[in-house]
């Protein structure tokens, strides 16, 4: 990386600029402490000076912003309106740390990977949310009993009661696994409508899923996913 380039003054442009005129022809610059024998110079150079500080300082203000890492300012929005249109504008009062943190995230968004998927959900939804995929034994779990709860993950009929579920029914959260539904998942939405899932979780789980993969979402009922999904992702 290149160094930040130097900081100047007007008095330094401008007897960079005195060196340069003929010997002879103008009084020496004065030494420090020495009085200015030629004053009309000294201001015209000193003019001169002050117009290139001003282009050398607006220059210094420039060259950070060449770099999303050191932009400041307007130059943020720039950035983000170049390569996003009007999908990505700053916050109100949002600082350009954070600003150019949410730039650097949308360049190089999490793709089709689970995690992606959760933290898709979890930008676009605020209440709370479950992803199951039937392959994955961490989200079906196992059945257990109220003498054995522990069993398969403490999941299934009878368990669970404490949290008011019915011995007949056990915890609504078990969910069948199966080796034939390959690429597939749930997602539960607490506090969606069973059958409209919301806008903008879909648009976030469509930009985000790899192509092949179907998403149901479902909303929940009294608080307490339900099994009726409502709406495919194709």
């Amino acid at each position: 990386m290149v160094d930040a380039p130097q900081t100047f003054t007007t008095s330094q442009f401008a007897n960079r600029l005195r060196t340069l005129l003929p010997d002879g022809w103008f009084p020496s610059p004065p030494a420090s402490g020495e009085t200015e024998q030629a004053p009309v110079l000294n201001a015209m150079l000193q003019g001169c000076g002050a117009v290139f500080q001003f282009a050398w300082s607006l220059l210094q203000y420039v060259y950070p912003q060449q770099r999303l890492a050191t932009a400041t300012g307007a130059m943020l929005e720039i950035y983000a309106q170049d390569f996003f249109g009007s999908e990505l504008p700053r916050d109100t009062g949002e600082t350009d740390d954070a600003y150019r943190a949410r730039i650097e995230a949308a360049l190089v968004p999490l793709r089709f990977t689970r995690p992606a998927i959760e933290a898709a959900i979890a930008d676009s939804w605020d209440d709370s949310w479950a992803l199951v995929e039937p392959r994955n034994a961490n989200d079906t779990k196992g059945i257990a009993t109220a003498a054995s709860p522990a069993i398969g993950g403490g999941f299934g009929y009878g368990t669970n009661l404490e949290a008011g579920y019915t011995a007949e029914i056990g915890d609504p959260t078990l969910r069948y696994g199966s080796l034939l539904a390959p690429f597939q998942g749930f997602i539960l939405l607490k506090g969606a409508p069973t059958n409209a899932p919301p806008d903008t979780v879909c648009a976030e789980i469509e930009k985000t899923r790899a192509g092949g993969v179907v998403f149901w979402i479902s909303g929940g009922m009294n608080g307490l996913p339900v099994g009726d999904f409502g709406q495919d992702i194709l």
